[in-house]
């Protein structure tokens, strides 16, 4: 009850222990927007990692040390995968702040030690709210279902990004907690990097050749993300039309592959590939000289990717799986293609070449529906009804 009313609504004050910059891993983009936007509607703890993963599974740096978001927001780096007592740590902190409720965001089973633990140990009066990135693992591993099931069974609420994790959450038998479906949210450009100057933006297109249509697929490339049908779909389109692919990111299982696949397909000169992490500034330039973002993933749960895409207002060809429909509005704010179809990739991107601009005015539209403001009211305002 507030202010001794009966019915009053009681003002949430929310606790979030999650990875935020400079960590990689575990959204930790998001994180810090959600924090950051969270902060602005109710009271906030913010507790932070120190390592979100057990050692050696993590590939490449988990730290970014050249980035300089303007958004970032200040955590404790308090967690630590290996050590349980930094765990303690963190419950004395949430139930020092007198938390109404204590969020996690859930990427993948392997965090299940730590999770489970910090579940199973909350004040009995915080509402346990757990944000489902992913429900299961993309390339899913022994255990990995019972392990997840171990740690979302104990929590009170499930948000979820995509129409479709209610199904597997119900395959899990998690079907008895209640879910708040909602979205995930438009990153603000400025809030990661400082914008690239239009000089610096026509300097990166001229050094890649000045294209008619420039493609960016940005982010770790892994196997389910389908580099290699952007690519086989690139090599179907005319040399005239004047494509051509920047793909920025970490692979995580080497490139060798994919330098054979450009060579093999003859795409010398038309594919530039980046290998490594990218900083937030390295992204802005990236996404400020492309014309569109492509997504052929085979497997999705929803994709910041996508939102990052959005935030600099760039059109999304995707493949219409997992929650990439829900992110991609077909026809409005960009395309979608069957997954594993390099010929209907193509004839996709052929219709983006003809009008890249028709979709800005839906995406610079749907700004504030998408908002990491509108998402806080809509987690705050679970938490607060549930009081």
């Amino acid at each position: 009850m507030g202010d001794g009313q009966q019915g009053a609504v009681v003002r949430a004050r929310i606790a979030v222990i999650a990875p935020v910059h400079p960590l990689t891993v575990g959204a930790a983009a998001f994180n810090t927007a959600m924090a950051g936007a969270l902060g602005q509607r109710c009271p906030v703890e913010l507790v932070g990692w120190r390592r979100l993963y057990p050692p050696l599974l993590y590939r490449g740096a988990d730290r970014d040390h050249r980035s300089r978001p303007p958004g970032a927001v200040h955590a404790d780096p308090v967690l630590d995968w290996v050590n349980p007592l930094t765990w303690r740590t963190a419950i004395d902190r949430v139930d020092a702040f007198r938390a109404t409720a204590l969020v996690l965001p859930w990427i993948h089973a392997v965090m299940s030690p730590p999770y489970r633990w910090l579940l199973r140990h909350a004040p009995a009066d915080v509402r346990r709210v757990v944000i489902c990135h992913n429900v299961v693992p993309h390339e899913p591993f022994p255990a990995s279902r019972t392990l997840t099931r171990s740690v979302l069974g104990n929590a009170d609420l499930l948000v979820t990004h995509a129409p479709h994790q209610a199904a597997e959450l119900d395959h899990l038998g998690l079907e008895h907690i209640p879910v708040l479906e909602a979205f995930h949210p438009r990153f603000v450009a400025e809030d990661l990097a400082k914008p690239p100057g239009s000089a610096a933006v026509a300097a990166a297109r001229k050094r890649l050749g000045s294209p008619r249509l420039l493609l960016l697929f940005f982010g770790a490339v892994r196997p389910y993300k389908g580099l290699d049908t952007a690519l086989e779909a690139l090599a179907r389109l005319p040399r005239e039309l004047d494509v051509r692919l920047l793909v920025a990111g970490r692979f995580w299982e080497g490139r060798e592959r994919y330098d054979g696949l450009v060579e093999r397909l003859g795409l010398g000169g038309r594919v530039e590939i980046h290998d490594g992490y990218v900083s937030n500034e390295d992204a802005a330039l990236a996404f400020s000289a492309a014309d569109a973002v492509v997504l052929p993933y085979r497997s999705a749960t929803q994709s910041g990717v996508a939102q990052l895409g959005y935030a600099y207002g760039k059109p999304v060809v995707a493949t219409n799986v997992g929650g990439l429909p829900a992110a991609v509005d077909h026809g409005r704010t960009g395309l979608l293609t069957p997954p594993d179809d390099p010929a209907a990739l193509a004839e996709a991107i052929e219709q983006l070449a003809a009008d890249p601009h028709r979709f800005d005015v839906a995406i610079a539209g749907d700004r504030e529906a998408a908002s990491f403001a509108r998402y806080a009211d809509l987690l705050a305002g679970a938490i607060e009804e549930a009081a």
